[in-house]
């Protein structure tokens, strides 16, 4: 009987608002139960056996006793001068709708702000006791597969459960499963083109986890991924790049990997003028991701003369989205190989403020292959963009091309732009577009003064 009223308090209080957590059900000590002498009451503090009255509100403060429950719909303080709670009722409420029969003997129950009237608790716990006077605790296995159902229905036994449901994984698979899945669908050459397609968009998905691409790696699905960039298929070129650059990002063990499986080269081809563009995007992507982060990989990329295809990228019309993330890749390696020179440097205790082009491979390959004299002509461009991505480079490049910065017709394109941005960055309203301009002029304040 004991859990029977603690399920009934359980029931009873979730019809109730904001109610304090952790109750404890007092039990009586008449053994038999007497409905009576149940009590609910937070366990956070005592109370008195003799339960509060319901607070009775008026339009002047009034003090609400420890533990009394109040009605919702109160303006409710605490009286600094006192210490105590009070409550009024709010402004425009008569207070009709909480009066009641002040004579009245009727007691409450208090769980927090909410209120259980004993009489209700005594019927409630009268029909709890009826729908259950018939259960019987020894045959609490028994089958009851049959027992009547409101509408007519009846209760299925557990084995109509288990054959209805014969067949059915109730398991989430590992993701090693279903990259497993996938790679096996990619190396079934009857597996239709739309299939490979699927396999490859869900590979792309799961390879974002950096333990999941090394299991695709472990399981030879990254050397069939780079065997599909370079299948005669352009959708298949197109998702095996994203695949690998979605893989290979901050990733070394993949990128170790595609890199001694030979996926370096592939990526350069496909970055060829021949290839669609959608796919030169995507090869983008991959190289990107292989590159960032791995000396290794950046070594062999001057190897394979990378700096030479992005080269062709800027005579190439059209292509001013893969010269912006060409340009975007090369500053982001730059710093990261500058930073790694001047830390060594430091440590051996020798000086970092002169020119340390020579020891920076990328930076050192950039200045024989007239990279000092490329970037500064994308500042003729409208795209404000295109020209911050084009300012960060020489901010980085500064250290191996400043004699060629310092020309007369980088300086006058420096100077123009540092008018423009800062006649946009003064207008009268402040918007965001001013923001930026004031951003953009800051820049090529901090560059100018590196070239003084």
């Amino acid at each position: 009987m004991l859990n029977y009223l603690i399920i009934l308090a359980l029931l009873l209080t979730s019809t109730l608002g904001e109610q304090q957590q952790g109750l404890v059900l007092v039990k009586s000590d008449d053994e038999n139960g007497n409905n009576d002498e149940v009590e609910i009451a937070p366990n956070t503090e005592q109370f008195d056996e003799e339960d509060l009255e319901v607070f009775q509100p008026s339009s002047e403060w009034q003090s609400i006793k420890p533990g009394q429950g109040i009605p919702p719909g109160l303006h409710v303080r605490m009286n600094l001068q006192t210490g105590e709670k009070e409550a009024k009722l709010m402004e425009g409420d008569d207070g009709t709708k909480y009066k009641t029969n002040k004579d009245s003997k009727q007691k409450f129950i208090t769980i927090d702000k909410n209120v259980i009237s004993k009489q209700r608790l005594k019927e409630a716990l009268k029909d709890f006791r009826d729908k259950f006077h018939d259960e019987n605790p020894d045959e609490e296995f028994s089958d009851q597969s049959h027992g009547p159902l409101p509408g007519g229905k009846t209760f299925r036994s557990i084995d109509e459960i288990r054959k209805e449901l014969e067949g059915v994984d109730l398991f989430l698979k590992k993701d090693i499963e279903e990259i497993s899945k996938h790679v096996q669908i990619l190396n079934i050459s009857s597996s239709s083109l739309v299939e490979k397609e699927h396999a490859l968009d869900e590979l792309e998905y799961y390879v974002h986890q950096i333990d999941n691409a090394r299991d695709l790696d472990s399981i030879g699905g990254l050397s069939l991924v780079i065997k599909f960039m370079n299948s005669s298929e352009e959708s298949l070129r197109k998702r095996a790049c994203y695949v690998l650059g979605s893989a290979a990002q901050s990733n070394l063990v993949v990128q170790q990997s595609a890199l001694n499986q030979g996926a370096l080269p592939l990526l350069l081809r496909l970055l060829s003028k021949r290839e669609p563009m959608v796919v030169r995007k995507k090869a983008m992507y991959a190289l990107s991701s292989l590159l960032r982060l791995f000396l290794m990989g950046q070594k062999e990329f001057l190897k394979l003369n990378g700096l030479e295809m992005f080269v062709k990228l800027f005579d190439e019309a059209g292509t001013e989205p893969l010269v912006i993330k060409a340009i975007t890749l090369m500053t982001d390696i730059l710093t990261e190989q500058i930073e790694h020179v001047t830390s060594l440097l430091r440590k051996r205790g020798q000086d970092v403020s002169g020119d340390i082009s020579g020891r920076v491979p990328l930076l050192k390959s950039m200045v024989e292959k007239g990279w000092c004299q490329l970037i500064p002509s994308l500042l003729r461009t409208t795209e404000n963009d295109t020209r911050e991505k084009v300012l960060q480079a020489l901010h980085v490049m500064v250290t191996g091309c400043k004699s060629e910065f310092q020309k007369a017709h980088v300086q006058n394109s420096l100077k123009k732009l540092k008018l423009e941005w800062l006649k946009n960055a003064s207008g009268p309203e402040s918007s965001e577009s001013s923001e930026y301009a004031g951003i953009l002029a800051q820049l090529v304040t901090d560059l100018m003064s590196k070239l003084t």
